[in-house]
């Protein structure tokens, strides 16, 4: 009985694990595509796979903005790419469900220095936008 249900929890488990893709809906490709002897940062932004966090969760769409441009809607464990011109640039994540966010976001202020840079984004327990460097 045993070695079933620890079978029927890996199944699951394995079931809902899905592999990072790309954002399924670009909103704006201003910022796609890299440009020929330009000092530019790959700048890539990833939603986390969560299972708790705020009120919307998994329905809600992360909004991907880089200079007041909407580039892209993220859902779980999707991405958007952008490549920026050395200088400084706002990155924002809010969320498309207008009555749900209440106004909420994350916005950093970064850095474009030609080099790769990588952001994950999440929301907190109290539906808060998390937005931090990890590359």
């Amino acid at each position: 009985m045993k070695i079933l249900l620890l079978a029927a929890t890996l199944f699951t488990l394995v079931g809902c694990a899905r592999p990072y893709g790309p954002a399924d809906e670009v909103l704006s490709t201003k910022y796609a595509e890299k440009k020929e002897n330009v000092v530019q940062s790959k700048v890539t932004v990833t939603r986390n796979k969560q299972f708790i966090g705020g009120g919307s969760g998994g329905t809600c769409r992360f909004v991907v903005a880089v200079d007041e441009t909407k580039i892209a809607l993220l859902r779980q464990n999707q991405y958007a790419i952008a490549y920026l011109d050395k200088g400084p640039h706002k990155l924002k994540v809010s969320n498309d469900c207008n009555v749900l966010s209440m106004g909420m976001r994350k916005t950093l202020d970064i850095i474009a220095d030609g080099t790769d840079q990588e952001y994950l984004a999440e929301n907190g327990f109290w539906g808060q936008y998390r937005m931090w460097r990890v590359k």
